[in-house]
């Protein structure tokens, strides 16, 4: 595999669907972590939107994850602490307000509406602050965790049968295809798998046997979950292609 990906990229991928299916299965299994996916250093995860680094676990390096392999992180009290306060600000803050509004109402002075200001701007730096915080500490533990859910590898095309584009208003703009792919994981045996996806009709024509690309799965079921991969930079999708040789 000395080449990158040779396969056109579909129009449309359902990676909401994946990483609900993901998430489905953390809650299902929070043990799952990186232990039996050791080649994925935290910190190559930069997650996008929310949600963890799709490509973490493809980095087929030996480092370790910093999070236990047996067990999943456990959260620490500063931490539950820290998180406690995105709703201890707005309780506290509301109970300031409501205090300087009767003191206000009580002796007309100004100076009690400006403490309000002052509390409204003060609560909203703070509370951005701690959200900002708290998102990016459960990004840190998804980095570590979805390794062991999610696996990665290089599907080559062993069957492809592409609808007709012809249908009662002429010529479509897109079809459906119907591979099968064998699929060389970055870890673990191979296996092969069906997928349907959506392509322009002039890159249907680029879908032939023995084209390949980058596919993820998730690990408790490969062969009935596998999903064309289309968020990784070329650096990651390298990785991908050397884990999988390497494999």
């Amino acid at each position: 595999m000395d080449s990158m990906d040779t396969w056109p990229t579909p129009v449309t991928v359902d990676d909401r669907g994946f990483d609900l299916k993901a998430m489905q299965e953390l809650r299902r299994n929070p043990s799952a972590t990186s232990g039996n996916a050791g080649s994925s250093p935290a910190g190559n995860a930069s997650p996008p939107d929310g949600a963890s680094d799709p490509g973490a676990a493809a980095s087929g390096t030996s480092e370790a994850s910093p999070a236990s392999p047996g067990a999943p992180a456990k959260v620490g009290t500063r931490e539950k602490l820290a998180n406690s306060m995105i709703l201890v600000i707005p309780v506290v803050s509301a109970l300031a307000i409501v205090l300087c509004w009767m003191r206000y109402a009580d002796t007309n002075n100004g100076l009690w509406l400006g403490a309000i200001a002052v509390i409204l701007v003060l609560a909203a730096i703070t509370w951005i602050s701690s959200v900002k915080k708290a998102f990016a500490r459960a990004q840190g533990h998804l980095a570590t965790r979805l390794p062991g859910v999610i696996g990665y590898g290089v599907g080559i095309i062993r069957e492809v049968d592409v609808d007709s584009p012809f249908d009662e208003n002429g010529v479509s703009d897109t079809v459906t295809a119907h591979l099968v792919l064998s699929v060389n994981p970055v870890q673990g045996p191979k296996f092969q798998a069906p997928i349907d996806a959506v392509y322009n009709t002039s890159d249907s024509e680029k879908l032939t046997v023995g084209a390949h690309g980058p596919v993820r799965y998730l690990r408790s079921d490969p062969e009935n979950t596998v999903s064309i991969e289309t968020r990784l930079d070329d650096a990651r999708i390298r990785q991908i292609y050397q884990g999988a040789a390497m494999n």
